[in-house]
């Protein structure tokens, strides 16, 4: 009898036991489940976040790219307007200048026509006035050619009249105040070459002094004229020892 009042105890126990295990490993896996739950529900949000936010690094990222390429071409567009801001400066520069210049020469032809129109001559009148001059001028420069021409002829045929008759020949007289300078020496013929011809009175046989910064250094003796220099001898009566005639050297009457 005691033996069953036993067992019957054990399995009541056993059962309470069960019963309560039972409740809590339910209520236990009940809240698993829930945290189960809300975790994938978390899991679930945090993958929709990640997602949305790789989207929107995405849109950032080509945000970042469409401005730098934009911020490139302002770049480039500013650089570029710079230099067609420079280049129409100096453009600007320059139509200043060549108005200033156009505006100088036309005042300047407008004080010559002024001048011009002083004379109270028409242009065409003015322009064969001036060819007119022209040609006398030239016509000047023939006679006056001529007349050096003329004047040498007549004092070698005074020359050729006095051997003729005996006379001495004086020495030829030339312009008074008569200045040149030595351009070439040949030491070997003792002649020089002067830088005075008929064009300034030279003749042959006139003979001029030589001098270095006022120091005397001989004569010389023309034998021969072209329009613009002369052929000299050195006399060699009249060299100074030591002292040879050089290029730059003065020749006066």
């Amino acid at each position: 009898m005691l033996l069953k009042i036993s067992l019957g105890l054990a399995i009541l126990v056993g059962l309470a036991t069960l019963y309560v295990t039972h409740v809590q490993v339910g209520g236990k896996i009940t809240q698993l489940n829930n945290d189960l739950t809300s975790t994938q529900g978390q899991l679930t949000q945090s993958q929709q976040n990640e997602q949305k936010l790789t989207a929107d690094n995405k849109t950032l990222k080509t945000q970042l790219d469409t401005t730098t390429k934009s911020l490139a071409d302002a770049t480039n567009n500013l650089a570029q307007s710079k230099a067609l801001a420079r280049e129409q400066t100096d453009r600007a520069n320059k139509a200043s200048k060549e108005l200033l210049d156009v505006t100088a020469a036309r005042n300047q032809a407008q004080e010559e026509l002024a001048a011009w129109r002083a004379f109270e001559m028409t242009p065409d009148q003015i322009r064969n006035n001036l060819g007119r001059l022209r040609v006398m001028e030239r016509q000047n420069e023939v006679l006056t050619t001529d007349n050096t021409v003329m004047n040498r002829k007549v004092k070698g045929l005074e020359k050729e009249l006095a051997r003729y008759r005996g006379d001495v020949e004086p020495d030829p007289t030339l312009p008074a105040g008569t200045k040149g300078s030595v351009v070439a020496v040949d030491p070997k013929y003792d002649f020089v070459v002067i830088n005075l011809g008929g064009n300034q009175g030279m003749v042959e046989n006139a003979k001029l002094l030589v001098n270095r910064d006022g120091k005397f250094l001989g004569k010389v003796k023309i034998t021969n004229v072209e329009p613009d220099r002369s052929i000299a001898n050195v006399l060699p009566e009249w060299k100074t020892p030591g002292d040879e005639i050089m290029e730059g050297d003065q020749v006066i009457f």
